[in-house]
């Protein structure tokens, strides 16, 4: 496995065991009522936080197809080496 990757999984852990430390030690010390908008955005905020954050990293990653479009990361220069993609010469 690359650093690379492997450093990336590392962060990924740390910020969800973040998370869910501040919601596990800190939620309680909240004083929020219990109607149906409090608890839905409890619920659905660490998914939305952590669906923020792995899109900035996407964005941010040499491997994004959008790099790749503009000419950057690896995904683009495989594909200027053979234009035609993975396709066989006709006989």
């Amino acid at each position: 496995m690359k650093s690379k990757t492997l450093w990336f999984a590392m962060q990924l852990m740390v910020a969800a065991a973040g998370i869910s430390v501040a919601i596990k030690y800190g939620g309680p010390y909240l004083a929020l009522p219990e109607t149906l908008p409090v608890i839905l955005a409890m619920i659905l905020s660490p998914a939305l936080v952590m669906a923020g954050i792995l899109w900035h990293w996407q964005q941010r990653s040499s491997l994004s197809p959008t790099r790749a479009q503009d000419g950057q990361g690896s995904l683009a220069t495989a594909n200027s080496e053979n234009p035609q993609g993975s396709q066989r010469p006709s006989d």
